[in-house]
C-alpha cells in the first residue's frame, strides 16, 4: 500500500489574480478550485479538496497556501 500525502490547504483570495483562466483551476484533480459561473473568478470548496497540494506547484501567485 502507497503512503497519500495530504496537507490543508486555504485559498488566498487578496493574492490571487481572479484570472477566469486560473492555472490551478486546471490542475486540480477533484474540482475543489473551480470558475464561479456568475463571477468568472476562482474559487475554491474546502470540501471537496483531498489535499493532494498540486494547488500549491501550479499557483502562479501564491493563492493557494498550506493551513
Amino acid at each position: 500500500m502507497e503512503a497519500t500525502i495530504t496537507m490543508p490547504v486555504k485559498f488566498d483570495t487578496e493574492s490571487c489574480d481572479r484570472n477566469p483562466y486560473c492555472p490551478v483551476v486546471r490542475a486540480c484533480p477533484t474540482g475543489a478550485m473551480y470558475v464561479e459561473r456568475k463571477t468568472f473568478r476562482p474559487s475554491f470548496d474546502s470540501e471537496k479538496c483531498t489535499g493532494c497540494g498540486t494547488c500549491l506547484a501550479f499557483c502562479p501567485h501564491g493563492a493557494m497556501v498550506e493551513e
